[in-house]
């Protein structure tokens, strides 16, 4: 492994490890749900004219996140499951294709910071770290590295409810991959793939975040 890859993935969870420790002077714990639109890149192998092409469909994501902060900047650290989509495989050895499901837990460190805000309504840009740990069905699990890191930025909403006593964010987010998160090589149906490319996760989301 790269050691600025091994580095940056130490430092996320030794941060996040210190932020979740800290007393915070305001802190507020949610649930968050969404939809993500990925765009993946397909599997090309250049042996045995096998591939496999990913499904760009509709996924969702489901967790929760917890906001520490009091002031113009927030931190927000979370875990999430995230649907992604459905890779197929096919090649001239292959009797019959193939598919299968990808799905990730995330663990993203969200950094917020508000631009104008208003008594009700606080706007806010994003941006931070996430690892990932992605997995699938069957074979192709073992075709899964066991962590990737990626990286997100974003805009949203902080906007209070009165008298109720909770914060909605509705956010529009994107992630852009830093790592891959396939293995250089594995078998599908006894057919071995080698990508020429890396594989990263890419994907637009719209999320709506619930803090109590």
């Amino acid at each position: 492994m790269n050691p600025s890859i091994r580095l940056a993935r130490g430092s996320l969870l030794a941060l996040l490890v210190a932020v979740l420790a800290a007393v915070p002077a305001h802190a507020q714990l949610g649930i968050t749900a969404g939809l993500n639109f990925d765009s993946v890149d397909d599997i090309q192998t250049s042996t045995d004219n096998l591939s496999g092409n990913f499904d760009n469909s509709t996924g969702f994501h489901i967790g929760a996140v917890y906001n520490i902060g009091a002031g113009p900047v927030d931190i927000r650290p979370g875990i999430i499951f995230r649907r992604v989509g459905e890779y197929d495989f096919e090649g001239t050895d292959l009797q019959d294709p193939e598919s299968f499901d990808v799905s990730v837990i995330e663990v993203p460190l969200d950094l917020k910071l508000q631009v104008l805000p208003t008594p009700i309504v606080k706007p806010y840009v994003l941006g931070g770290p996430m690892l990932s740990f992605p997995s699938s069905e069957d074979e192709f699990d073992d075709a899964t590295e066991s962590t990737a890191f990626s990286f997100n930025v974003g805009a949203g909403l902080g906007i209070s409810v009165p008298g109720f006593g909770f914060t909605l964010e509705p956010e529009l987010r994107y992630e852009f991959g830093a790592t891959t998160f396939l293995k250089d090589d594995f078998e599908i149906a006894g057919q071995t793939f080698e990508p020429e490319d890396e594989p990263k996760f890419s994907a637009f989301s719209v999320r709506l975040h619930l803090l109590f």
